[in-house]
């Protein structure tokens, strides 16, 4: 993607990245939801910005770190996770329907087929249905004539139109032909070729400094992690919470903070960035001006607005031996 001039979607597969390319001009700039298998992909914005981010290493993580996510799809990866029996289980399960919720803007739960009525889980409607679901399992008689063919388990009534209710708003199924999961979000189907897309989409559109380095060498993809790792603990002291970061937002530039909170998340990350590039830009302007500051010779302070953007691994053929030394030497 050579006219791409920040490589973004280098590595990606060629349609994929037009389909980017486009989205980024025609929807990802003004936060507009994306048409996707019958739904809508919405921006996240900042009222969830800590869950977003818990939640989406659902859509970063690398199948192929492990032999058996080589031979697998990335969603029959992913549902492999949720799946497990154990807390980790649980885990990704909650992230993964979680992560749905924001971005489709549904409610999980399940989905009455006549009326259109959604009883969440979460809901007492639905605690209660468990809970009658549990004393029946406790009783052994009545569990005697369920086997016997005597009586039938009570269905979860809809409590709009009481007709029983049973499709889950999110759910997983295998197909037969292709052997591989399919997901099925308020009933619509996303094939696991469609869940490629949804990652990536879902990445680029919420996370404007994104790079997908899935297709680096393995090597190279390590050797910048140690790299990273030494540059934080370099700086370990200098972290901000998110609150912190928006009222540093509202006070450089009048947002009131119900404001913010109503931005996406890649408006906030653009924004933030911009006012950090403002400010520094200000200073070494104005240092330049008054001759605290010489610059080499055809050298320009580059400009807040006018940003060069580079390859994520350009410094990367230095290994992190050499960056500790640096780091050693300041």
């Amino acid at each position: 993607m050579a006219n791409n001039a920040n490589n973004r979607y280098q590595g990606l597969d060629p349609d994929l990245a037009k389909e980017l390319i486009s989205y980024e001009h025609s929807y990802f700039k003004e936060d507009r939801p994306i048409p996707f298998c019958g739904l809508n992909i919405y921006p996240v914005t900042m009222h969830d910005y800590e869950k977003f981010f818990m939640c989406v290493d659902c859509f970063t993580m690398d199948k192929n770190e492990t032999p058996q996510g080589i031979r697998m799809t990335n969603l029959d990866y992913l549902i492999s996770k949720t799946v497990e029996h154990s807390d980790l289980g649980n885990e990704w399960a909650y992230k993964f329907n979680t992560l749905l919720e924001m971005i489709f803007h549904i409610q999980n739960g399940v989905k009455c087929s006549k009326c259109g009525e959604i009883i969440p889980y979460n809901s007492q409607h639905f605690k209660d249905y468990l809970l009658q679901i549990q004393k029946l399992q406790s009783d052994t008689n009545m569990l005697d004539k369920i086997k016997k063919h005597e009586m039938d388990i009570p269905e979860l009534p809809c409590p709009k139109c009481n007709e029983p209710v049973k499709d889950g708003v999110i759910e997983t199924k295998l197909d037969e032909k292709s052997k591989h999961y399919m997901l099925i979000v308020d009933g619509h189907i996303i094939s696991s070729k469609d869940f490629n897309r949804l990652r990536r989409i879902v990445l680029f559109q919420n996370m404007p400094d994104y790079f997908d380095d899935s297709w680096v060498d393995k090597g190279l993809r390590e050797d910048r992690k140690a790299k990273m790792a030494l540059e934080q603990k370099k700086n370990e002291n200098l972290e901000a919470s998110t609150e912190r970061k928006i009222v540093c937002l509202s006070i450089a530039t009048n947002y009131k903070f119900e404001e913010i909170y109503n931005m996406t998340i890649r408006k906030f990350t653009i924004a933030l960035s911009a006012v950090e590039d403002l400010i520094n830009y200000k200073i070494m302007k104005s240092a330049a001006m008054n001759g605290f500051v010489q610059l080499p010779k055809d050298q320009k302070i580059e400009h807040w607005i006018y940003k060069k953007t580079g390859d994520i691994y350009g410094d990367m053929y230095k290994d992190a031996a050499d960056v500790q030394n640096s780091i050693n030497n300041l």
